[in-house]
């Protein structure tokens, strides 16, 4: 590229590093990802938001929180997105209350929740066993105005358990 006498942009390398994170090769996009810098080129709020996803897949929750504080360090603005990865790693690690804080932060932000924010926190309630705080979250969904999704109604089901099937009823008739 640069023999061309082209100068790679953040596209270019936001393109190298998601591709990098979704092969699970962190690492290696962090070294891009400090090239990228190195050369002067700008991260973006979706190159951050590749960076903390990658980190978040294995678990490394540390990580995707160092890329976070450094985001906003930047003054690089963190979108819906960048909360609902994080939302959702730390949800998959079982840290469904302090996804609570998170998702306040949300709205302290002026954002809205979208279908996969509520995906995002219904699954990390039903999964923890908590499906009254994911029936409410349903609940808060419609009223909203956000049409459930078949994954919602998926994760409300596998949270009840047996009583899974008498959920399947009672969503069915409020249809």
């Amino acid at each position: 590229m640069e023999k061309k006498e082209l100068k790679p942009n953040a596209v270019s390398y936001g393109s190298l590093i998601n591709c990098l994170c979704k092969d699970g090769k962190i690492l290696e996009a962090e070294v891009v990802f400090g090239d990228m810098l190195h050369r002067g080129v700008v991260p973006n709020a979706q190159i951050y938001n590749m960076l903390i996803h990658g980190s978040c897949v294995p678990g490394n929750l540390k990580d995707a929180f160092r890329f976070f504080d450094e985001m906003v360090a930047k003054k690089i603005v963190p979108t819906l997105v960048t909360y609902t990865i994080l939302i959702n790693g730390l949800c998959k690690k079982g840290k469904v209350m302090e996804s609570e804080n998170w998702a306040s932060e949300i709205t302290r932000k002026g954002l809205s929740f979208d279908v996969i924010t509520y995906n995002t926190l219904i699954t990390g309630y039903s999964s923890a066993g908590n499906i009254q705080k994911a029936l409410g979250l349903y609940e808060t969904m419609k009223q909203s105005g956000i049409k459930p999704t078949l994954n919602t109604y998926h994760r409300l089901i596998a949270g009840c358990g047996k009583e899974g099937l008498m959920l399947v009823e009672k969503i069915y008739q409020k249809c």
